[in-house]
């Protein structure tokens, strides 16, 4: 049952089985890459083995939105340095410009991966749909996080040893064959291991002892594998509630098959079946809510047993937009987006990982699967309660965040609390909660607070805030900034612009590959031109001279607090976070896939993918940031905001506002912001569609005070014409009727701009003419107009569908989408 939507995805067996191939290719292949990367070291190369297995159950941290074969996201990043941490004794964390230089230096492990993108696509997409366990109650959490919190549970429980790491390979495979052979899964696990065993090279000694631990997993023997795997079960079924809620399902008769003492796999799939799907569903979906609701009730503070043998460590950013928003060049604010998730999940990973392999006497690291998330600006990390106390851990984070990072002005907010023990791992409300208690630290005044000057200082042309110190590019600069500009030269925007990126259709070997710097088609085409005109090349420009605006795109998860907080435990937590950020990143790929499918001169859809691709401030998690040209903006996020519920379980809130490329960068974020809160819809359920909003500036200065100004004066009463939160389906209606909702189109004319700007403003006029109506007549006298002039139209014209289409109003309100579907074609307009 996939969370939150509470939606049963049933598997087709033919698609899992034809993955089988898929999953041995893969392991094999990446055996190879540990012995050829570990000289044919069995220890280093076992380690570097279980890491790279972690990573096909956290794929979404590893490979970009887009692969490509250059370093361009944070968790890029983090798999390079988990590959090369195997190979250097040590790894300085102080200096966070070498630490940059250092991984970008180590690209070959993530280069052979790419390799495999595809193939990790298909495998990730289905461990995401397989459930841990397939009985009702028990199957709201995936294979892929019973297999990490396996694994997690099995190194946290080696306190004091030198890391075994056959023994997290053996975590992470033990019920693998579930995939395929669900009642047959030990099995099944032990075939998949003999073919990786064959052609495992300098690993086939702890293979074979992985699979010897794997045939004994089930058997009622203490090992730490079977103690790990018993636990990590536990803390997903809650067989006693299950056990009394169980009388009143339709299901009951499957109790002793399924749930009994003497439980038997094959009968209780037979006994299931006899129900059918719609039933399994019904029940699913009721005893997850029986389990939801007892828990809550259930709940009176934190619960221990005995002493904790792990800690969960949350990293949090402070200040995110204020941050972003203080650098106004785009190169630079990309830089300092990346800078976001880089410090609170890559940098305190690495931070904490480096301190713990130096604190135990290089005996042990922390494992990747303890990476639990990273995305939006904070992260949560699990390590072992050998580390020391967990004051201990916050001060050794702290103390080596602050001293690395406080050249570019960021101060990171750690807490840390018991994660589990022997017997118990904690739910996700017990943490949530003692964490939340504990959410009044970060408004502390520390210390360690910086005095910018004694005296009278030269202000920072850039940020305005700090003093400055240097002068570069013509420009006074504090410290920070001209740290970020330096770091920005090479990374951020300036390495997407280098990079080349790998859009691969299914069923496809390949598709060409796209490279912006050789597909933009942009004149002069150089780095310092490329750098300055950065907003101009996103909007679409071909010359300097050019004139198009450019769209900045931002959404949000709607309810995404409540529904992470509506959570019973981490697994859970781990399936829902995991979901949302691989099918976010899955929806813009596939979006951009359709660009590429679509009709149209090839030249013209590599540079619009181009250049979409180098607009990516932000995607990870339920939050996006993307600048493109405008002529596009609003069909691609209806496009890719469509599949929204079916990807990610979650429905999005989207602004979208057009801009002149000269515009402040931090004024026109700030604004698109705004729109974004603006454009939910307002209903006391959940309304079950991601809503878009839309504003064109072309005179004023778009800012957060603008954009509330605006939408206050077209909204003055009850009755208005602009509704602001439209419904994706209406705004896909909408652009049907003006032929603009396929992208061949769409191509013809971005690539034809002066045939475009003529078909669009033909298209436009009939909007013109109500709205240019509506500005001096009030809101009844409109109405009437504008039926008068659907009247006065043939049946099927374009003036008439139009009205049929704004007169349709909202929710018996008396709100209209006129100035909507103006400033969503007046957005393509200017983008031509």
């Amino acid at each position: 049952m996939l969370l939150p939507d509470k939606r049963v995805e049933f598997v087709d067996e033919s698609e899992v089985q034809s993955l089988r191939k898929d999953v041995i290719d893969t392991l094999k292949a990446f055996s190879a890459l540990a012995c050829e990367l570990a000289n044919n070291n069995e220890t280093i190369a076992t380690d570097i083995f279980a890491d790279l297995i972690s990573i096909i159950y956290k794929l979404p941290m590893v490979i970009s939105y887009v692969p490509s074969n250059r370093l361009s996201t944070p968790h890029e990043y983090f798999f390079t340095y988990i590959v090369y941490r195997h190979m250097a004794d040590s790894i300085p964390v102080n200096d966070i410009v070498s630490l940059l230089k250092k991984l970008e230096e180590q690209r070959k492990a993530m280069e052979e991966v790419l390799g495999y993108a595809k193939t990790l696509r298909r495998i990730y997409e289905k461990l995401l749909h397989v459930p841990a366990d397939t009985r009702p109650g028990y199957n709201f959490t995936s294979l892929a996080s019973h297999l990490q919190l396996s694994s997690i549970l099995v190194w946290l429980l080696q306190k004091g040893s030198v890391d075994l790491n056959y023994l997290r390979i053996a975590a992470l495979l033990h019920d693998l064959g579930k995939l395929f052979n669900p009642t047959q899964h030990v099995i099944e696990s032990i075939k998949i291991l003999n073919e990786v065993i064959e052609g495992a090279e300098c690993l086939k000694s702890n293979l074979t002892r992985v699979k010897s631990l794997v045939e004994q997993h089930h058997a009622p023997l203490e090992t730490i594998l079977n103690d790990a795997d018993r636990l990590a079960a536990a803390t997903d079924r809650f067989s006693e509630i299950v056990k009394g809620a169980i009388n009143n399902t339709k299901i009951r008769e499957c109790y002793n098959w399924c749930y009994g003492k003497d439980a038997k796999t094959k009968e209780c799939m037979e006994c299931l079946e006899k129900y059918g799907k719609e039933t399994y569903s019904e029940e699913s979906k009721g005893l997850y809510e029986v389990i939801y609701s007892e828990i809550n009730k259930a709940f009176n503070g934190q619960k221990t047993e005995g002493n904790p043998i792990g800690y969960l460590v949350y990293v949090d950013f402070p200040g995110i937009q204020r941050f972003i928003t203080s650098f106004p060049k785009l190169r630079e604010m990309s830089f300092a987006s990346f800078l976001v998730d880089f410090v609170t999940s890559v940098y305190s990973f690495i931070a904490l990982d480096q301190a713990y392999y130096e604190k135990t006497g290089k005996k042990s690291r922390i494992p990747v699967e303890a990476l639990l998330s990273g995305y939006g600006g904070h992260s949560y990390i699990i390590v072992r309660s050998d580390f020391g106390s967990k004051d201990d851990v916050k001060t050794i984070l702290g103390s080596t965040s602050s001293s690395a990072l406080s050249k570019l002005d960021i101060r990171l907010d750690v807490k840390v609390v018991d994660f589990a023990y022997e017997k118990y791992v904690r739910n996700y409300k017990e943490i949530y909660d003692e964490m939340k208690s504990k959410s009044y630290e970060r408004y502390l005044i520390s210390g360690d607070g910086k005095i910018y000057s004694y005296g009278l200082h030269r202000v920072c042309d850039n940020c305005g805030v700090r003093p400055a110190v240097d002068v570069v590019e013509d420009e006074y600069l504090c410290e920070t900034c001209k740290l970020v500009r330096e770091l920005s030269r090479d990374r951020g925007f300036m390495a997407k612009l280098k990079s080349t990126y790998y859009l691969v259709e299914e069923g496809k070997e390949s598709n060409a590959p796209i490279s912006p710097q050789e597909h933009i088609k942009f004149d002069p085409k150089d780095n310092e031109t490329f750098s300055k005109y950065a907003m101009e090349i996103i909007a679409g420009y071909r010359n300097i001279s050019d004139t198009k605006y450019v769209a900045f795109i931002k959404a949000d998860g709607n309810n995404a607090g409540k529904i992470f907080g509506n959570t019973i435990t981490f697994s859970e937590y781990v399936d829902k976070s995991f979901r949302l950020d691989y099918g976010v990143k899955k929806m813009f790929y596939d979006t951009l896939l359709d660009i590429l499918r679509a009709s149209g001169d090839e030249s013209v859809k590599k540079d619009l993918v181009s250049r979409i691709l180098l607009g990516v401030l932000y995607l990870g998690g339920d939050d996006i940031t993307i600048l493109a040209p405008s002529a596009i903006a609003v069909p691609f996020a209806t496009k890719m905001f469509k599949r929204s519920l079916e990807y990610t379980g979650f429905t999005f809130k989207v602004g979208i506002i057009s801009v002149k490329p000269d515009h402040p960068v931090q004024f026109a974020y700030g604004a698109v912001n705004t729109l974004m809160e603006e454009s939910k819809i307002q209903t006391t359920v959940p309304s079950g569609k991601s809503s878009i909003g839309v504003l064109v500036f072309s005179s004023t200065l778009a800012s957060e005070g603008v954009v509330k100004n605006d939408l206050e004066n077209y909204r003055k009463k009850e009755e208005s014409l602009l509704v602001v939160s439209n419904d994706v389906d209406d705004i896909e209606k909408f652009l049907k009727i003006m032929e603009l909702d396929d992208f061949g189109k769409l191509i013809e004319l971005y690539g034809n701009p002066e045939e475009g700007r003529k078909i669009i403003r033909d298209k436009i006029r009939p909007l013109e003419n109500f709205v240019n109506y509506a500005d001096t007549h009030e809101f009844y006298n409109t109405l009437a107009y504008i039926l008068r002039a659907k009247a006065r139209s043939d049946k099927g014209s374009l003036i008439r569908n139009l009205a049929d289409l704004i007169l349709k109003g909202r929710d018996n309100n008396f709100v209209f989408p006129l100035y909507d579907y103006y400033f969503i074609l007046k957005t393509i307009r200017v983008g031509m």
